[in-house]
């Protein structure tokens, strides 16, 4: 399996793809910006100038896009050209409903399909540290694990076909939520007085310690470097979280689940777009907390 195509070559899908590349795959690329593309040349990637240029030599075939309306479009427009029992991988973070319609593409074209969003951000792209939350079959995920042996540190098979996302969904809930319970805590203990760092300290050893506090704390100078620290400059922007918690909202109604604490959450995520300060990094929401 070394013939791959990838298609979304923008912050996260670029380092991935040169994460292959190192690895001594044979890669071919497409976006629709063709600049993003000739980035890549360098490091030995070959070009698609269109997706028709991605025929039947490939064995694999890797998506990061942007929603699930686009990664629709890309496999209405690509399937047909592909040899049977080729591997379609959506590492998109897409809808549930969306990835399960992808499947069935695949399935009705006799081709291997896996649902794979990814946790760790552009760093973990960069590094080769992301986690992938995957849905599909067993012996799809097999013949993919090498490819996520490269491109990060740890691969999990939450179930079959759409349940990628739907772990990654509840994970972006919960990390949303989490964030905002940081940013009150730090808030409470600022106007009682205490040294940041020292709640700091408190709070990454005892039973507040989480994700948020330990490596994202929001505050600046405080805990390991953090986009708080510079200007928040997003490595996972706030409009993005935004669409994740859109989706988990959905998911949230289609399965009549109780999530007060999801839905204020997003009405925290709106406020910021609202005041045009999406493309800051999502911890910012400290800042626009109701």
């Amino acid at each position: 399996m070394k013939k791959i195509a990838f298609i979304g070559l923008g912050n996260m899908g670029s380092k991935m793809v040169v994460n292959l590349l190192k690895a001594n795959y044979e890669v071919i690329g497409y976006d629709i910006d063709q600049k993003l593309v000739d980035k890549l040349l360098p490091y030995g990637l070959r070009k698609a100038s269109t997706l028709s240029e991605i025929g039947d030599d490939i064995d694999v075939l890797i998506t990061m896009l942007p929603n699930g309306e686009i990664v629709e479009k890309v496999y209405n427009s690509i399937i047909s050209n592909l040899k049977p029992n080729t591997l379609l991988t959506d590492c998109s973070t897409i809808d549930v409903n969306t990835a399960k319609n992808l499947h069935n593409m695949c399935r009705n074209k006799n081709l291997s399909s896996l649902d794979a969003p990814v946790s760790g951000g552009v760093g973990g792209a960069e590094n080769g540290t992301l986690t992938f939350i995957v849905g599909g079959g067993n012996k799809a995920y097999n013949l993919m694990l090498p490819l996520f042996e490269v491109m990060g540190k740890k691969s999990v098979l939450c179930g079959p076909a759409g349940s990628g996302q739907a772990a990654k969904a509840c994970n972006n809930m919960l990390l949303a939520t989490t964030m905002i319970g940081v940013g009150e805590a730090f808030n409470l203990g600022k106007n009682l007085g205490l040294d940041l760092k020292k709640l700091f300290d408190v709070l990454s050893t005892s039973t507040g310690s989480c994700w948020a506090v330990n490596s994202y704390c929001p505050i600046k100078s405080v805990g390991p470097k953090s986009p708080a620290d510079n200007n928040f400059e997003p490595g996972f922007s706030a409009n993005l979280m935004l669409k994740d918690l859109t989706i988990a909202l959905k998911a949230i109604k289609d399965t009549n689940t109780a999530a007060p604490f999801a839905i204020n959450t997003q009405d925290n995520f709106k406020q910021m777009i609202d005041d045009n300060k999406g493309e800051l990094d999502f911890s910012a929401v400290v800042n626009f907390n109701k």
